[in-house]
C-alpha cells in the first residue's frame, strides 16, 4: 500500500457477482456457514468517496435508509478505527434483492477507496461490515466458506450469461425459510471441481432455489419458461435473479415478453475497480 494521502475524491466501480455454487453447511455465531464459488461480473454501482465532516451515504436508483446499509455500516468502521469520516454518492445499476452482492458491493467500494486513502489493508473490516465483502473487495474468482471469511482464489473463468430479474427476495427471509423447509443443503462438489479446473460449471449449484422459490413466485414462472424452451437457469444468491450461461438466441426477448427484467454480465477479474 502506499503512504497516507488525505482529501481525494475518488470514483469507483463496484462489481456485482454470481454464484456459481452455493452450499449451505451449517451456522456460526448466528450466521449460517456456506461453501461454494463466487464470481465477478462487469455489472456494477458508481459510488463517488469523499472525505467528508461525518459519515453519509446518498443513492440514486434506489431507496435509501442512510443509516440501515452495508455501505453506512463500512464508513462506519472506517471513522470508528481510523478516525477517517467519509461520504459515499452511489449511483445503483445492481438489482436490489436480487442475489447479486449490490449491497456488499457497496461496502466494498467504501472500503477499497479507504484503503487508497489510508494506505493499509482494510479486508478485517469487510468481514465485520458484512459476510460476502471480503470477497467483493477483490472479485474475481474465488471458493467462499466459512461465514464468507474463508477465500481460497481461483483463476477467474471468461464466461457470459443471461440474467433474468424475478423480483426482490428478502436474504434473512430466505435463510429463515431455508431452516424452516429443513433442507440438508445440497452438494456443490461438482461445480466446485469445474472452477478448479479452470471450466463454467456444467450444472451451477444453489441449496437456497427452494426456499427463495417459495418467498417470490415469479422463479418458479421464470424456471417453466426457460425448461420449456430448452435452457437451463441457475438462481444467484438468495434470489430473486437467476441467469442462463451462454443463452440462445432470442432467450432475452423471450424473458422480457413474459414480463422480466432481463441484461447480459461478463465475467470480471476484479470487485472494485477506480474509474478516472
Amino acid at each position: 500500500m502506499s503512504a497516507p494521502c488525505y482529501n481525494l475524491s475518488m470514483r469507483v466501480k463496484a462489481n456485482g457477482k454470481l454464484n456459481l455454487a452455493l452450499f449451505v453447511t451449517g451456522s456460526r455465531g448466528g450466521l449460517h456457514t456456506l461453501d461454494g464459488v463466487m464470481h465477478s461480473v462487469d455489472l456494477g454501482d458508481e459510488l463517488e468517496i469523499t472525505e467528508s465532516a461525518e459519515v453519509r451515504v446518498t443513492m440514486r436508483g434506489a431507496e435509501c435508509d442512510e443509516k440501515k446499509n452495508t455501505a453506512y455500516r463500512a464508513a462506519t468502521l472506517v471513522k470508528e478505527r481510523y478516525g477517517l469520516a467519509l461520504s459515499a454518492d452511489i449511483i445503483k445499476r445492481l438489482p436490489v434483492g436480487g442475489g447479486m452482492g449490490g449491497s456488499s458491493a457497496d461496502a466494498a467500494g467504501v472500503l477499497v477507496a479507504a484503503e487508497r486513502l489510508l494506505g493499509r489493508d482494510l479486508t478485517d473490516l469487510g468481514a465485520e461490515a458484512g459476510s460476502d465483502v471480503p470477497f467483493m473487495m477483490r472479485g474475481g474468482c474465488a471458493r467462499v466458506s466459512g461465514t464468507g471469511d474463508e477465500l481460497e482464489r481461483r483463476a477467474p473463468l471468461s464466461f457470459t450469461a443471461l440474467v433474468v430479474n424475478c423480483g426482490q427476495v428478502d436474504t434473512a427471509a430466505c435463510y429463515r425459510e431455508f431452516d424452516r423447509m429443513g433442507h440438508d443443503g445440497g452438494d456443490p462438489t461438482a461445480a466446485i471441481g469445474d472452477v478448479c479446473r479452470g471450466i463454467f460449471p456444467r450444472a451451477p449449484f444453489n441449496a437456497l432455489l427452494a426456499p427463495a422459490r417459495a418467498l417470490q413466485p415469479r422463479i418458479a414462472e421464470c424456471e417453466e419458461l426457460a425448461k420449456a424452451h430448452g435452457m437451463s437457469i441457475y438462481l444467484t444468491g438468495s434470489g430473486g435473479c437467476m441467469f442462463v450461461p451462454d443463452a440462445p438466441r432470442g432467450a432475452e426477448e423471450l424473458f422480457s415478453a413474459a414480463g422480466f427484467g432481463c441484461f447480459t454480465v461478463r465475467s470480471a477479474a476484479t470487485g472494485v475497480e477506480f474509474l478516472a
